[in-house]
């Protein structure tokens, strides 16, 4: 009995534990240049690390933070550029989740490989294959739709690039 209530306890601190290592998103300005620093990234890189261990859920009001201050970070960097093109994007269509989700690969990607930030085919490729492998984890709730599918097919038989048109 004792084990039981103390894996519950602990389950439960777990979890109040993750929410708190969040950074306040609304406290970090990004109204200038010299708002993207270190402190703006290594916020956007959690905010994205975050999106890739929670599943999608319309109703987790950290979830919607994180994704809004991506959004913001994304539109603002001096530092970084993004593109959204179809080809890379058409597995979102109808699904705003899944479009979120791919820009915090993006982020995500472009943080941890700064050499390759600049690149954005590697950005595309590799926020893709950080989509497939989040889609092919059930616990994350994502109904796969034909392009997913798709795309899961083209990079199983080493033929994402292709399929990305890249």
């Amino acid at each position: 009995m004792k084990k039981i209530i103390f894996v519950l306890l602990f389950g439960l601190l777990s979890g109040i534990s993750i929410a708190q290592n969040l950074p306040d998103y609304d406290a970090i300005k990004l109204d200038k240049k010299e708002d993207f620093n270190a402190t703006a990234d290594s916020a956007a890189l959690q905010a994205s690390n975050f999106l890739f261990s929670t599943p999608l859920d319309k109703n987790n009001l950290d979830r919607l933070k994180s994704i809004q201050y991506i959004i913001r970070w994304m539109t603002g960097t001096p530092d970084y550029s993004f593109t959204l093109d179809e080809q890379a994007t058409k597995f979102a269509k109808k699904n705003d989740d899944l479009l979120s989700q791919f820009m915090a690969a993006m982020t995500k990607y472009a943080l941890e490989n700064k050499a390759d930030a600049k690149d954005q085919n590697k950005v595309k490729l590799n926020a893709v294959k950080l989509i497939i492998a989040y889609v092919k984890d059930e616990k994350n709730k994502v109904k796969l739709n034909a392009e997913l599918k798709k795309a899961i097919e083209a990079d199983d038989k080493g033929q994402l690039s292709a399929y990305l048109k890249i």
